[in-house]
This record gives structure tokens, sequence and C-alpha cells, in this order.
């Protein structure tokens, strides 16, 4: 692939390009060197490189959105050759990638804790009158930790170009629904399109940035879209208006005693933000307010692995109860009620919050992590 940009070349006389980070439907995205203030920057342009006037008004609604959980836009340049806006460098990994790498799904106290930064960071873009369209996993950055206890939303700078390549292909589904050309930013965006993108995607506002939280919460508990992915989930949400939105609960909700009010919010809060009806929907100041009062913990998480679990434990207690090594050697206890991801069994990997305790520290809850790649 032909980049725009090459190392150790310097634009605008300020950002000396480091190397090349990655490439997404719309844009190319480099790390840099601001040269004046002496910071690494994440620099975005057009996957062309070319001037668009689309960019410019996103970066500037980007700009407009000031909160922690924002990436912040601190430039923007153009010439006749070139564009690009220039970000806050956040170090980490994006959502999407950490559900593909690490997570299976997601306990409900990380889940709330994640959804609670989202939401008040798309809270902050609505007061000042910005819609996202397109809020997905990929847009959400994150520190890439156990706890994940940095997210920031980002992208608002590209959301204009991507705007403008789903019209154009929603235009042309509309005219053979029996086909769907291979746009990146279509097929990536659609798991959590609002239905009402379909009908009138231009008059669609800030509710459907509603909708793709709720979806996104969904998959955080779940572990995938509520309506699939790609080309099905076109098809299924359009069968919403016939058939209404009727989504299962997890199987292991109602499992664990200790999370089952925070779950029941939760999916509470799901299902009033997949309303069909964009105005039946909560908005985001109401969902910031709700999770405001919900009950969950926000402690470190550590990782380790299981390094036993028994059923019926030895010793004179009872339960299914187990030990988790950490990776300086430390044993942790936990109890079986408060693993999520089914049975325990030795040599998984696993986050945790961890607690004082005698003999041993304890640690609740405990999340079962996807093995490391070879």
């Amino acid at each position: 692939m032909s980049k725009v940009f090459s190392a150790g070349e310097v634009l605008a006389g300020r950002y000396k390009v480091l190397e090349y980070h990655a490439a997404g439907g719309m844009q190319e995205v480099y790390i840099a060197r601001d040269l004046a203030l002496d910071r690494k920057v994440a620099l975005k342009t057009p996957k062309a490189g070319v001037v668009d006037r689309r960019f410019r008004r996103g970066a500037e609604m980007g700009a407009r959105v000031v909160h922690p959980n924002v990436a912040a836009t601190f430039d923007y340049y153009e010439d006749d050759r070139v564009t690009f806006l220039v970000e806050e460098l956040v170090a980490g990994r994006d959502l999407a990638k950490l559900l593909d790498v690490e997570f299976y799904y997601l306990d409900p106290i990380l889940a709330a804790r994640v959804l609670h930064h989202v939401a008040k960071a798309l809270n902050e873009a609505h007061r000042v009158g910005i819609c996202h369209r397109d809020l997905k996993p990929s847009n959400i950055m994150t520190s890439g930790d156990p706890g994940v206890t940095m997210v920031k939303l980002t992208d608002f700078g590209i959301a204009k170009l991507a705007e403008s390549e789903i019209e154009a292909e929603m235009n042309l589904f509309d005219e053979d629904q029996s086909t769907l050309t291979s746009s990146n930013t279509l097929l990536g965006a659609v798991p959590y399109m609002a239905p009402e993108c379909w009908v009138n995607w231009k008059n669609a506002g800030q509710p459907m940035d509603v909708w793709a939280f709720g979806c996104i919460a969904y998959q955080l508990l779940v572990g995938a879209p509520p309506f699939g992915a790609g080309r099905a989930a076109i098809f299924n949400v359009g069968r919403l208006s016939h058939t209404g939105v009727n989504l299962e609960k997890p199987a292991w909700f109602g499992t664990h005693k200790v999370t089952e009010v925070l779950e029941d919010d939760l999916w509470d809060m799901i299902k009033r933000c997949l309303c069909i009806d964009p105005v039946g929907r909560p908005t985001m100041s109401q969902i910031v307010e709700e999770f405001n009062d919900l009950c969950y913990a926000s402690t470190d998480r550590c990782l380790g692995t299981v390094g036993s679990f028994k059923i019926g434990y030895v010793g004179g207690g009872t339960g299914n109860c187990g030990f988790i090594t950490e990776s300086i050697g430390l044993s942790t206890f936990f109890h079986g009620t408060v693993f999520y991801g089914g049975q325990p069994m030795e040599g998984q990997r696993v986050s945790f919050s961890k607690y004082p305790g005698v003999p041993y520290p304890r640690c609740s809850p405990v999340l079962l992590l996807k093995p490391k790649p070879n």
C-alpha cells in the first residue's frame, strides 16, 4: 500500500512523521512528533491525502468537544498538496481490538465502567450540538490494560468523510437491495446503525448515537453485536420494524448474586437504547445520570492464571474455590461465584480485582481472558 507520508518527513514545518501507525476505511494514521511542543501526537489524513472540506468540518466539530473522555483535537492543516489533523495520541488499543484479542465478554462491573466513560464523552458531544454518527468500538480508544482504566472517544474528524461514503453506499443499496458494494466503512458501521438511518440518513440525529451506544453495551456483555455483522446486520435491522427488538439476556446473567442488580440495570438501559422509535430512546444526559446512580467498583485489575480450582473445597470449607497465580508469583483466593467465563480451569488467563484477606488476599470479580496468541 502506498502511504501518504514517509518517516522523517516534516509537515507544516512542525510535525515530524515518526512512523506509520494504522489505516481505517477512510484515513491513514501516523505517529508524529510536535517539534514546537516536543510531544508525540497522532496525525491523521484522508486515505488519498488530498484536501477535503468534509474532513475540515469534521476536525472543527471534534475541536468543539473538550472532555477527558474525548481524544483532543490539537491542530488542522491543509494546502494544495495535503490535508491532515493532529490529535492527542492515546497509547493503547481501540475497543474493537481489545474485544478481538483479550475479552470474550466483559463482566458487568467492567462493562459499566467502560460504558460510563463512553456515555460521558457522547453526552458532551451532544451538549454542544454534535452527533458522532460513526460510533463503533474501533472509534473508542482505550489504555489496553486489564481494567481498561482510560477510555477516549475519537475520530470526530473523520466522521464527515465516513458519513459521505456511507450515504453513497446506502443510496446504491436502495436501488438494488440484492447487492451491496464492498465498502469497509459501511460494513464496519452497519452493526451499530439505527433503523432510521436506513429510512433517511440525512435526518438521523443524536438518537442514532444512543442506538449505537446500546449496541456496544450489548456487545460488551455478550461478545457480539446484537444484530450480527456485515451484510447480515442490514437485513436483521431491516426486519425490526415488523418483528420488534427481542433480545435474549446472556446465559450467564443471574448466576452471580454479587452483580444481579447491576446486570438488570444494564439490561434495562440496553433495551431502552434499542427502542425502534428514536423518540423513545433516552438522551445521553439521562444515560449519564443513570450511570452516576449505578453501584459498581472502579478498582484496578491484575493479570494472572488460574492455579487451582476445586469443587467442594477441602480444608473444612464448602463451595467452589480456587487460587489465582499472579505474574509475580503471589497466590490470591477466589470463590467460583465471582468467576465470569464458565467453569474455572487450571491455566486459564484471567483479570481480577484484589482485596486484602487472611491468610490470602481475595479477588472479585475474576474475568476469563482469551489465551495469548502463539
